[in-house]
């Protein structure tokens, strides 16, 4: 198969005009992701501490969930559709760039929270 110059630029244009269509999502599919590790993580760490033989809500406990359940809140917020307003002199590459640092953004802010919380569970747990 032999392209030509026309053949590669228009699967380049189809390219980019899928992923800026589809980009968009990928915060969508990792927000669930992220919201179903952030629960997952609350669970596991809530069902170890009722199984020690003194179960108790302290501090560091109290931290850990609570930094889990703001990681949740973050979560969340990847999933809500970001508001886009498109005119005339919209640059939709701009705008996919900015939906594209949101998703970066919120990952980065959710997985830096949910470290932090699943540590203090597990100093919580072992103390």
């Amino acid at each position: 198969m032999y392209l030509k110059g026309e053949d590669v630029t228009e699967g380049l244009k189809d390219w980019i005009k899928t992923e800026l269509k589809e980009g968009p999502r990928q915060g969508y599919d990792m927000g669930k992701f992220f919201f179903t590790v952030s629960v997952g993580t609350i669970g596991a760490i809530a069902t170890i501490e009722k199984l020690n033989a003194v179960s108790k809500l302290d501090f560091p406990m109290f931290i850990s969930l609570f930094i889990l359940f703001v990681s949740i809140i973050i979560s969340l917020n990847m999933v809500r559709p970001g508001a886009i307003r498109i005119d005339g002199d919209t640059d939709i590459y701009e705008e996919y760039v900015k939906c594209m640092n949101r998703i970066i953004s919120h990952g980065l802010y959710w997985f830096i929270l949910w470290i932090a919380g699943t540590g203090i569970g597990i100093y919580a747990i072992h103390n």
